[in-house]
């Protein structure tokens, strides 16, 4: 990886990481409003849908030059947001830390 591209890549994260601030309570407010009866999605599948699009929208806009053409994400249609997958992450693993085996 280049320099360059390294750099191009931490920009990503903090935009990201910005746009966050105001994805995730405005998933929460949609879902409350329409996600939760009209999709019949939960609220982890609402955030994960905005954050996959948004990542989305990212690498297909102003990072494009980030990433290879065949590597881009789409955008998931709104009638998928019931159908994503998401991934728990313990807060606090033991078994990770130690062998306990």
């Amino acid at each position: 990886m280049s320099f360059p591209e390294g750099l191009g890549w931490l920009l990503f994260l903090f935009f990201r990481g910005l746009a966050l601030w105001v994805v995730i309570p405005s998933a929460f407010l949609a879902w409350l409003l329409v996600h939760s009866w009209a999709q019949k999605a939960s609220l982890k599948q609402a955030v994960a849908w905005y954050d996959a699009n948004l990542i989305a929208a990212l690498s297909n806009g102003p990072f494009r030059w980030l990433m290879r053409r065949e590597v881009r994400p789409s955008f998931v249609r709104m009638s998928g947001m019931s159908t994503i997958s998401t991934q728990r992450i313990p807060w606090f693993d033991v078994s990770a830390l130690f062998d306990l085996n």
